[in-house]
């Protein structure tokens, strides 16, 4: 709870809307035009799609999944929408590691694995670089995953089931647990 408010005060503290990134506009608050363009996708995956499905994965990841756990995607790419991206690099790094802590504790409590991607021309790619655990997208997740490219953030959820919740946005912790905790998505 405390770095949900540790990252909302950050937020609240910079000013301005946009933050000129390599020649680009970047929405780096989340104002309306941030939060109408957060989608959410959910839905079941048959046998042979989930098979398929977490093949690929363990290719793209390099592992193995166990059969009873869920899998947490954190995924991070350059996108027209990052209220990450007006942070100073001091500030990402506190982020980044509060993000890995609190991914690290939802998934030892609610029985899944979670895993942090980011795509080559990431805002954060010096710091990510820098971070065990952290894996370089080859392009895959950016071309069939995580293909709506207008949040720098997101994540997807696979459940043992065949369940499964893809949201793009950031500060998505809290929907995360409550995602990890049902049994139906």
């Amino acid at each position: 709870m405390k770095v949900t408010y540790f990252v909302i005060a950050i937020v609240l503290i910079s000013c301005g809307t946009t933050k000129d990134i390599n020649d680009t506009k970047v929405n780096t608050y989340p104002n309306s035009k941030y939060k109408k363009i957060r989608r959410t996708y959910s839905g079941t995956l048959n046998r042979t799609e989930y098979d398929e499905l977490i093949k690929r994965l363990e290719t793209e990841l390099k592992t193995t999944f166990p059969t009873d756990k869920s899998i947490l995607i954190n995924y991070n790419k350059k996108a027209p929408n990052c209220s990450s991206a007006r942070l100073s690099e001091k500030q990402n790094k506190i982020v980044t590691n509060n993000r890995i802590r609190i991914s690290s504790r939802l998934s030892s409590n609610h029985n899944a694995i979670d895993f942090f991607v980011y795509a080559k021309d990431s805002y954060d790619r010096e710091i990510y670089e820098q971070m065990t655990g952290f894996i370089i997208d080859s392009g895959f997740f950016s071309e069939n995953v995580f293909t709506y490219h207008k949040n720098c953030g997101g994540f997807l959820i696979i459940k043992p089931n065949g369940k499964f919740y893809k949201r793009y946005g950031e500060d998505y912790y809290s929907e995360v647990e409550a995602i990890l905790k049902r049994k139906k998505i």
